[in-house]
């Protein structure tokens, strides 16, 4: 069964998550070095994330 929040969200997140760069986690590493890669990319994605957020919070 799908159901709608009671209470709707309230930030549209659509106009946050349109202006970042489109990335591809869906990806293996084969080396260390690989896995650090990948793991700083999520991490600067997901600060971008918080910093558009925080944005669009305070106006």
């Amino acid at each position: 069964m799908i159901t709608t929040p009671v209470n709707s969200p309230k930030i549209d997140f659509t106009p946050i998550v349109a202006e970042l760069p489109i990335m591809d986690f869906n990806r293996t590493a084969k080396t260390e070095q690989e896995a650090s890669l990948m793991a700083w990319d999520l991490y600067q994605y997901i600060r971008e994330l918080e910093i558009k957020l925080k944005r669009l919070k305070d106006k």
